[in-house]
C-alpha cells in the first residue's frame, strides 16, 4: 500500500472493468433470456386458456343439444305410455265386445229354441218382437 501527498492510503488493486462488464453482460443476458422464456410460456398459457374457453363453448353447445334431445325423448316416452294405456284399453274393450257377441248369439239361440223366434222375419202370431241385429 502506498501513500499519497496528502497522506491518504491508496489501494493497489485495480478494478477489472472488462471482467465486471462481462459479468453484467452475462447477468443481463440471463435475465433477458428468463424474461423471454416467461413471455413465451405466458403466450402458451394464454393460447391454452383460449383453447379451453373454445372447448367450454363447444361443450355447452353439445350439452344444450343433449338436453333438448333428452326433453324430446321424455316427451316421446310419455306419448308412448299414453298409447300403451290406450292400446291396453282397446284390447280390453275388444275382449269384452267378443264376450258380448257370444252372449248375444247364445241369447238369440235361446229365443229361437224357447220362444220359436225367427230372426229373419216376424210371423203374425209371434208374441215376441225385436229388430234382428247381429254384432259385427
Amino acid at each position: 500500500m502506498t501513500t499519497t501527498k496528502k497522506g491518504k492510503a491508496k489501494t493497489d488493486t485495480k478494478i477489472d472493468n472488462i471482467g465486471s462488464s462481462a459479468l453484467i453482460l452475462r447477468t443481463s443476458n440471463g435475465i433477458t433470456g428468463m424474461v423471454d422464456n416467461f413471455q413465451r410460456k405466458l403466450k402458451e398459457v394464454d393460447s391454452d386458456v383460449k383453447m379451453d374457453e373454445m372447448g367450454i363453448h363447444e361443450y355447452k353447445i353439445s350439452l344444450d343439444r343433449l338436453r333438448r334431445r333428452k326433453a324430446d325423448l321424455q316427451k316421446r316416452i310419455e306419448e308412448n305410455k299414453a298409447f300403451v294405456k290406450y292400446k291396453t284399453l282397446v284390447n280390453e274393450i275388444s275382449s269384452l265386445y267378443g264376450e258380448a257377441k257370444e252372449k248375444h248369439a247364445q241369447g238369440i239361440k235361446l229365443l229361437i229354441k224357447d220362444f220359436a223366434y225367427h230372426p229373419a222375419f216376424k210371423r203374425w202370431d209371434d208374441s215376441f218382437t225385436s229388430i234382428p241385429f247381429k254384432p259385427a
